[in-house]
């Protein structure tokens, strides 16, 4: 049977400090990490995301984290501060989320540190391929990590199976076509062999997109990209 190598911002786990100063994991609560803790527990794979927190200076520490978050199949990528100011609250919460929840008004006037955002993707992608076995299926997860599965596909052998799950809406393409970066996300998700998203509605904003700014032939079910079939599909949250 393959594993599953599940990828997400946050793990499903959250680092606590007991009374004694040791270091506990506990299980997150949250849509994600409650929606996905079935098919995690029932493949013998690995989950990948940040624990939480800024990366611990000594290295030492990291390691024994890392130890402790392997014995729940979870594996860290740490965030610096910078990180988090730039990649997590700039980019991911204060560009991307208010432009696809058509929140105009909150949008900066301009898109900063969106160098920031492809290196900590490009980070995930490095931790990805390190635990990465012939035959395990990687399924990527929201909107934190949209240029993910075109870096994984380009560290991965060509026959693995990459899957991409759109946590929020995707807007429709005059609203996308704003996003200063947009070729870079389509490209970056169209490396997935099947891109999922909550509605009908939303996989047809996908598919105008591609038209619109790739000028790619596209369907509500598939995109045709370097020579691949990029399956699209309709998975409503809560549907196993």
């Amino acid at each position: 049977m393959s594993r599953l190598i599940i990828v997400s911002t946050r793990l499903p786990v959250t680092l606590t400090a007991d009374d004694g100063g040791s270091t506990r994991v506990v299980p997150s609560v949250g849509g994600l990490a409650t929606g996905l803790r079935g098919p995690h527990e029932r493949s013998d794979g690995v989950w990948i995301g940040w624990p939480g927190g800024i990366a611990p200076a000594d290295a030492g520490r990291r390691e024994e984290i890392a130890r402790l978050l392997a014995e729940h199949r979870t594996a860290p990528v740490w965030l610096t501060q910078a990180d988090v100011t730039r990649f997590y609250e700039g980019v991911a919460n204060g560009v991307i989320w208010p432009l696809f929840h058509y929140l105009i008004d909150h949008l900066p006037t301009r898109v900063e540190h969106w160098d920031v955002y492809e290196s900590v993707n490009a980070r995930f992608a490095d931790a990805v391929a390190a635990h990465y076995r012939p035959g395990d299926r990687v399924w990527v997860h929201d909107y934190q990590l949209m240029l993910l599965p075109a870096l994984l596909r380009a560290r991965l052998p060509a026959a693995a199976r990459i899957g991409f799950f759109l946590h929020i809406p995707f807007p429709c393409d005059d609203v996308f076509a704003t996003l200063p970066p947009r070729q870079a996300v389509l490209r970056g998700l169209l490396g997935a062999d099947l891109v999922g998203f909550h509605t009908a509605g939303y996989a047809r904003h996908f598919a105008s997109s591609v038209e619109r700014v790739l000028h790619l032939p596209a369907t509500r079910d598939a995109v045709e990209v370097d020579g691949r079939r990029v399956r699209v599909g309709v998975f409503p949250m809560g549907v196993d």
